[in-house]
């Protein structure tokens, strides 16, 4: 509950009382902290939770969980906004809990991390049961077959960008730390790069390097930034959503639930919404015909799968509530696209098929730039990559110059100082 802080909502509906009558703040404050000392993220227990990232909020849940003592523990994606270093203080507390005779039931994407941890394994797909066996009979590939009802193909060839025309210059932008959860709240200090037409330029950064607050900034979301971009459209940082889409730039936001999808409208109406008002709307009332024409046009491309485009947006799975945002996005005709974790909370089927898609718009002259946490969707989708540690520009790598080592190197914080001091010592 965002208006309720850290501690009121580990303690919500089940609060710590004197007497009959008091809540007693301290002893929930004191509970509080030590769940979230056991997960490894020290945050202000009194701080609101709608000034903590989607990864903090999801370390506060969890708190509430282990606050409480639960038997049976469902996970639901637990990892999906975590850091590496939060990651495994899950993974330290499963096991602990495992010890304590706690029943765990834990729903991923991730691959490696359901063959890390499961001990028997249950596939669905479409609401049915496809798959069930022990560890002992689990392979990657066993998972990924009944996952997706198709062989494994998630790796896309990505192409060598040749096009030297510019359609984003990024010049020292720069942003300060917000008040609350500063340490997911990253600042960003003098970031520069360039973005050329047809390049799929990928963001790499673990929680709280300043991911989302970059593409962020370069949309107008943010305010109080300073620095510049230059485009065909704009030279200067946009002011507001509004100006950045008039220059051609959109984003894909992290959070579809909060910030991308409206769940009381249509699939046609949340696709609509970014309806260009020259091209689709008469001088007072919306061309319904033509808009309806653009947006069936968007979801066949992009493969949508919905019996009826007028079915509430709620119905759709993961992967095609984010390909509703894509279609959103395109329906600007933009020539700047930005994801914030563009697969995050989907399978590996609907991933491999966002790739395609993506890589298509990029053969077609749009500009990508996507952020990523995953090593693996980094490597399998970029161009080029930035690493981004602690707000800053740290390395810089070509699609043939990646690898797994060199990427969480530049984003480790203590390993990229020691490179930073080392490069200035030379």
């Amino acid at each position: 509950m965002p208006n309720l802080d850290i501690s009121e909502n580990v303690f919500a509906g089940r609060e710590m009382l004197r007497g009959h009558t008091l809540v007693d703040r301290a002893g929930e404050d004191t509970r509080a902290y030590a769940a979230l000392e056991r997960l490894h993220k020290l945050i202000a227990v009194k701080t609101p939770a709608g000034q903590l990232s989607l990864g903090s909020r999801q370390i506060v849940e969890l708190a509430r969980t282990l606050a409480h003592g639960a038997r049976i523990l469902i996970l639901d994606e637990p990892t999906s906004a975590l850091s590496i270093a939060e990651t495994e203080s899950l993974f330290e507390v499963i096991e602990e809990l495992k010890k304590s005779g706690v029943s765990i039931v834990y729903i991923s994407h991730r691959l490696h991390e359901l063959l890390h941890l499961g001990e028997f394994f249950t596939v669905l797909r479409s609401g049915r049961v496809v798959g069930e066996a022990a560890r002992a009979d689990v392979s990657r590939q066993w998972i990924v077959e009944r996952m997706s009802g198709r062989a494994e193909t998630l790796d896309v060839a990505p192409r060598i960008v040749r096009s030297q025309t510019k359609t984003l210059a990024v010049k020292k932008i720069s942003l300060a730390a917000s008040s609350g959860d500063e340490a997911a709240q990253a600042p960003l200090h003098e970031v520069s790069f360039d973005l050329h037409a047809g390049e799929v330029l990928g963001i790499y950064g673990l929680l709280g390097a300043g991911r989302t607050e970059l593409v962020e900034t370069l949309a107008g979301c943010r305010e109080g930034a300073t620095g510049m971009i230059e485009s065909e459209r704009l030279q200067s940082l946009p002011r507001n959503v509004a100006e950045a889409m008039a220059a051609g730039i959109v984003l894909v936001p992290e959070d579809r639930q909060r910030d991308g999808l409206i769940p009381e409208l249509s699939i046609r109406e949340n696709i609509a919404l970014a309806a260009a008002p020259k091209s689709l709307r008469s001088r007072l009332f919306v061309l319904r015909g033509e808009e309806t024409t653009r947006v069936r046009e968007l979801a066949t491309a992009l493969n949508i799968a919905a019996k009826d485009l007028e079915l509430p947006v709620t119905a759709l799975s993961g992967g095609n509530q984010q390909k509703v945002l894509l279609a959103r996005c395109l329906m600007r005709s933009p020539t700047v696209l930005l994801l914030d974790e563009p697969t995050r909370g989907v399978d590996v089927g609907a991933k491999a098929e966002i790739y395609r898609i993506l890589r298509k718009l990029a053969s077609e002259g749009l500009s990508i730039l996507f952020t990523s946490s995953e090593i693996e969707e980094t490597r399998t989708l970029a161009d080029r990559v930035l690493v981004l540690c602690q707000g800053r520009v740290t390395a810089e790598f070509a699609h043939d110059e990646l690898s797994d080592e060199a990427l969480f190197a530049a984003a480790s914080p203590r390993i990229s100082r020691q490179v930073k001091l080392q490069t200035e010592a030379a």
